[in-house]
């Protein structure tokens, strides 16, 4: 639809409109219809962005909360190394301790904050991580590649994505609230534009003007028309082949 109207009224075509005597009257009317549908298609497109956002900060939580608890568990096992070599090296274990209680003062109840919260808590832990607690850090490893601090920075890192994220949540609630139109009222657009159209169409078949025109004017219309039915067919004929397919009960 939108594209059908906006082809009409670019500035290539719509001087052609007004040339058209049955159809100059009507332009006001397809510009109003033409804008009121931009407007619901770009509702839609704001609330699609807040979408986006919160699905993208669900998955940043994740991330966040596995690595949380790679790092927590991560120096716990390696205490408990300390303590359970034949000589338990109770200093050692000790350090490790004090420093998962500095990264984590609230133990794994940080994985159920806000995620404000653990975006903050994730670049006290980062900072930490490259500060004092990097010589503790650097010779914990969770497997040949990584060590603890390699994991204190990801979670640092995600955590900053998180934080982002949520920073824009609260302009892009603001933009959806401001223009949400209701499904209703997309479909009461929707029909006022084909009225419209109908109307265009019934005015064409009566013009005097040039019959070249006429069809360039008719053309894109007729072409959406055509597509939608073969849309609606492919549905149906998806819908009966599925239908056919299914064993009765």
């Amino acid at each position: 639809m939108i594209s059908v109207s906006a082809h009409w009224l670019d500035p290539q075509h719509k001087p052609t409109l007004l040339a058209i005597p049955e159809i100059a009257p009507l332009v006001g009317r397809i510009e109003t219809v033409h804008v009121n549908l931009v407007a619901a298609r770009d509702g839609d497109s704001s609330a699609s962005v807040l979408r986006a956002l919160g699905e993208e900060a669900e998955d940043l939580d994740d991330r966040h909360d596995h690595l949380s608890r790679a790092l927590f568990y991560s120096m716990l096992a390696a205490q408990h190394y300390e303590l359970g070599k034949p000589v338990p090296n109770e200093a050692a274990a000790e350090a490790i301790e004090s420093g998962r209680d500095a990264l984590f003062p609230q133990r794994l109840n940080i994985v159920s904050a806000s995620y404000q919260a653990e975006a903050g808590n994730a670049a006290q832990i980062a900072k930490l991580a490259e500060g004092e607690l990097a010589p503790l850090l650097e010779v914990i490893h969770v497997d040949k590649g990584t060590s603890a601090k390699d994991l204190a920075l990801q979670l640092g890192e995600t955590g900053q994505k998180l934080g982002a994220v949520e920073n824009q949540k609260p302009q892009a609630a603001a933009e959806a609230q401001k223009i949400a139109i209701t499904p209703a009222e997309v479909r009461k657009r929707m029909r006022a534009w084909a009225a419209v159209a109908e109307t265009i169409l019934a005015n064409l078949e009566q013009s005097t003007a040039p019959a070249a025109v006429v069809d360039a004017m008719r053309a894109p219309l007729l072409a959406a028309a055509e597509k939608a039915t073969a849309r609606r067919r492919a549905k149906r004929a998806a819908k009966a082949k599925q239908g056919a397919g299914t064993p009765e009960g």
